[in-house]
């Protein structure tokens, strides 16, 4: 009777995938309004002292127009211009999906949970260790579209190393709109990789469309600058209204401070910059805020691995709530506080690594739990 049962449940199974995630819980406090402004007048004193690198000419003329004073490949835009700018980030905004039942809201109280993205590797059902393809990376897209779960396909969960760089962004791109209906996410790899992704949502979703609705998300990362590939691609995704997470990355202690405070500051300083001239190329553009990450720098692997991780997202939305004044939409990584990361990380997070939360920002700096 049970082995009946179960073949009746397996063949039966709902795999409609359910809304998104809405805050039911009590926030949590971890700063308060002291700290927040202390990491905030820091910040502002990056970025007004310190500056920050765009090495891009583009760019570059585009912040000089807007008003900050640069300086070769250094800008020093100062907190009125920084504030006026992040101020028309729409505080929410709902991701439209190819099927418009998976369509998400996120912001305010709404949550998403995606897949992680660009493992190098994986590990199969016959216990090896190999290098990813084109037909992997399908399955995985196929898995992240039948698993309630999850509400996103994201883009290169793992790397089709089978197929030349040059054409990998539209073999994966492709195979997120193929494989399933939910939202995804499109690489940003270059900026003519991300046109060709924006080229390929207007065909799959209209131009007229797509230029009124968010319907992927891309990536830009910094670390310590902003470049030419990061802030091209992040052009190719602004200009057709399309979001871009502002990320930088950094090693705690290597090309940060140690301190986790002292990091939040450059961390903050970096991803407002990227923020406000997201804004001086499309007002209003709506953006899923940042990802920063506190890693101890050493031997073991480069990842969001620690405790410290959280403590910087958390810390960084807080002096963003200052600067905003504002709800802002975050993503985070689940911390995986352990020395053996490489092997724990898979037991303690599964297939879902990345999931995008939202900071109550109204409530100086506390963390927005999903139910």
């Amino acid at each position: 009777m049970t082995e009946t049962l179960t073949r009746t449940l397996r063949s039966t199974r709902d795999l409609r995938m359910p809304p998104g995630l809405t805050q039911g819980i009590p926030l949590c406090e971890v700063t308060d309004g002291a700290q927040v402004e202390r990491i905030d007048t820091a910040s502002m004193g990056i970025l007004e002292n310190v500056g920050a690198m765009f090495r891009d000419p583009i760019a570059l003329a585009d912040l000089k127009a807007a008003g900050a004073r640069v300086e070769g490949e250094m800008v020093y835009p100062d907190r009125g211009l920084i504030r006026d700018l992040i101020a028309t980030i729409p505080t929410d905004f709902t991701y439209s999906a190819r099927n418009p039942a998976d369509n998400l809201r996120l912001g305010g109280p709404h949550s998403i949970f995606v897949p992680m993205t660009g493992a190098p590797y994986l590990h199969d059902l016959n216990d090896v260790r190999r290098i990813p393809t084109l037909d992997d990376l399908a399955m995985f897209h196929k898995l992240a579209h039948m698993l309630p779960s999850l509400h996103s396909s994201a883009h290169h969960i793992v790397e089709p190393c089978d197929h030349p760089i040059s054409q990998r962004h539209l073999r994966i791109t492709y195979s997120s709109m193929k494989h399933s209906d939910k939202t995804f996410m499109g690489m940003t790899t270059s900026p003519k990789n991300a046109e060709d992704v924006m080229e390929m949502c207007a065909i799959l979703f209209g131009e007229d469309f797509m230029e009124q609705n968010p319907v992927t998300t891309g990536n830009c990362n910094s670390p310590l600058v902003w470049d030419e590939t990061m802030l091209g691609a992040m052009r190719a995704f602004c200009r057709r209204n399309q979001p871009v997470l502002c990320s930088p990355f950094v090693l705690g202690g290597a090309n940060t401070p140690a301190s986790v405070p002292a990091t939040v500051a450059q961390l903050n300083a970096e991803a407002l910059s990227a923020l406000a001239y997201t804004q001086i190329i499309s007002r209003r553009c709506p953006e899923p805020g940042i990802l920063t990450d506190n890693s101890p720098s050493g031997p073991a692997l480069a990842g969001w691995s620690s405790l410290h991780s959280s403590k910087s997202t958390i810390g960084s939305q807080g002096s963003l709530k200052i600067s905003l004044n504002k709800r802002v939409p975050a993503r985070s990584w689940n911390p995986k506080v352990a020395a053996l990361v490489a092997f724990l990380a898979a037991g303690e997070s599964g297939f879902v690594a990345g999931q995008l939360y939202t900071v109550d920002l109204d409530r100086m700096a506390k963390l927005s739990l999903p139910q």
